[in-house]
Parts: structure tokens; C-alpha cells; sequence
């Protein structure tokens, strides 16, 4: 779990940071301290982590089991932040390069599944910190630890903020498109007009009405996805919702109270479940009105 995080604090926070942790690796070095590895790893992760908002405690972010690529065997990754980044460390003065093969190794061997692909590679020994985007526009710098505030922007991802490529803004438009597309389709049925079931719409108006209760909960429904990713509540809060109190038989009449409670303003809710109360009111009429929610599958959830 993070907290909203702004460049000049990041910079700050990563000042600090870095004199600490460069104060820390000075004494290993008068004190001949090489293997730095697994004493150290997890504080050094949570400590940059905390730069950006970030509590580590809250989240299963560190020694993750994988399997790797090229032995088929079991380790155990360092850091690993699902759909964001990766993060080996390795013992003061050993090599980076041996760090990111590893992480690499990590990802390739099968038990890391597609969804949760990191962004992001971080590798370390402490001194160094190296940070690699992969996907589009790829890119990589590293860098001693004591400049680490003033490579604020390439680690400000860590924060939720980072700019997005063009190629990756029209894939992402164009896969969410045809989900949204694919979701609609399910719910009026392929050629309504020609019978899809025994509820299939007999005349031009029926199936309109169809249509038109389709294009009203996708509209609901994308306002509820914009608002998990825009600020408007906590961070994937319909998504979690979705998650956890519903399932495949009751997610029509779950999404019909939300949708109610939505309408509602927090002054005249009464006995609401904890977790519907994080909703807020949403004026504007969006969640206005009766239109009812279809029946929705499985597939569709």
C-alpha cells in the first residue's frame, strides 16, 4: 500500500536514504565486510521502497520462491512486485550484471505468470543501484547510490507515476476496447435479432431496450474502472470488491446495490457492509435511474 507521492518529497526522501545507506556501506569497507548479500537485501529494498510512499509491511513483497530458466530449480527472488518491478541484490562489489541475468533468469522460468510481468528491474550491490525498463521504449541507467536524488524521475514508477509511451497508450486503448466490446457482444447475445436463448428480444424495441441496458452498465462499469486508477477512492477498490464479495451467481445483484449505493449520498446510507461504505456518492447521474442490471456469467466477471 502507497501513499500519493510528489517529486520534491521523493528527492528528499532519497537524500536521506542515500546518505544513510552510504554512511552504512563506508563501514563495511573499513570493516573488510563483503557478503552483504542476505543481511542486508530486504532493509535495503524497504528503504528505497519507503522513498515513494510505499509500506513494504503491508504488501508480500520479498523472497518470492521461482523457478529459474536455465537449472529448472527453486530460488527465491529478492523483491518482487507484481506487475511493476523485480529487485536482486548481490554482495558490495560483486557484479550487476550477474544480478540482472539472475532476475531475468527468475522470469523466464515459468512460474511468474503473464499478468504479473514486471516493468521494471532493479539489481544492486548497494554501491550501485541499475534500474531497466523493459517492454517499449526500453531503457537503463545506473548509477552510484550516493546520486540516487538525482535520478528521482527514473525511479518515480516505485510511486505509481510514469510516463507511458504512445505505443504502449494505443495497445493498452485497443485491448480495452475490445474487452468492453467483447463484454457488451456477451450481453446482448450475437444477432439478438435472430434468437439467442429463450429470453432473445422478438422486435426491433425489445432488442433496443437491450442494447441500451448493455450500453448503460458499460458505461457505469468503466466509470468504476477509471475510478480505481484516477484517485476517485483507494487504489483498485471496485476491482477488489469485485474480488472478494462476489461471485459468478450473485455479481448481477451485487453490482445493482453498488450502483444504488453509489446514488446515494453517505448522509442517508444506512447498514452499509464496510467495505461498500469506502464508496463515495457520485453525483451527476450516472447512477441514476433503474436500469437493471442483466444477468451476467462467469465468463463475463
Amino acid at each position: 500500500m502507497q501513499t500519493q507521492m510528489d517529486r520534491g518529497t521523493a528527492r528528499d526522501a532519497l537524500t536521506k536514504f542515500a546518505r544513510e545507506w552510504t554512511e552504512r556501506i563506508e563501514g563495511w569497507r573499513a570493516n573488510g565486510q563483503t557478503h552483504t548479500e542476505r543481511s542486508y537485501a530486504q532493509q535495503f529494498w524497504s528503504a528505497l521502497l519507503r522513498c515513494f510512499g510505499v509500506i513494504p509491511e503491508r504488501m508480500d513483497l520479498f523472497e518470492r520462491d521461482a523457478t529459474r530458466a536455465s537449472t529448472g530449480g527453486t530460488g527465491y527472488i529478492d523483491f518482487f512486485w507484481s506487475g511493476v518491478a523485480i529487485g536482486e541484490a548481490k554482495s558490495l562489489g560483486e557484479d550487476l550484471g550477474k544480478a540482472h541475468r539472475q532476475a531475468l533468469d527468475y522470469l523466464s522460468g515459468g512460474s511468474i505468470n503473464s499478468f504479473e510481468w514486471p516493468r521494471f528491474v532493479l539489481v544492486t550491490d548497494f554501491a550501485h543501484l541499475r534500474v531497466e525498463r523493459m517492454g517499449d521504449d526500453p531503457w537503463t541507467v545506473e548509477f552510484d547510490l550516493a546520486d540516487a536524488p538525482a535520478h528521482v524521475d527514473q525511479l518515480m514508477f516505485l510511486a505509481g507515476q510514469e510516463t507511458v509511451t504512445k505505443a504502449e497508450e494505443k495497445a493498452a486503448s485497443l485491448d480495452a476496447a475490445a474487452r468492453m466490446a467483447a463484454l457488451w457482444q456477451a450481453v446482448v447475445g450475437d444477432e439478438a435479432d435472430q434468437g439467442v436463448g429463450d429470453e432473445a428480444p422478438t422486435n426491433p424495441e425489445d432488442e433496443d431496450a437491450l442494447a441500451q441496458e448493455a450500453s448503460v452498465l458499460l458505461t457505469r462499469l468503466l466509470f468504476l474502472l477509471y475510478g480505481d486508477d484516477a484517485g476517485l477512492w483507494e487504489d483498485d477498490l471496485f476491482r477488489r470488491w469485485v474480488e472478494s464479495d462476489t461471485t459468478a451467481d450473485n455479481l448481477g445483484p451485487q453490482l445493482q446495490g453498488l450502483f444504488n449505493l453509489l446514488n446515494t449520498p453517505e448522509s442517508q446510507r444506512r447498514r452499509v457492509p464496510a467495505t461498500l461504505a469506502k464508496f463515495p456518492y457520485v453525483n451527476g447521474g450516472i447512477f441514476d435511474g433503474s436500469s437493471p442490471v442483466p444477468y451476467l456469467t462467469a465468463e463475463m466477471r
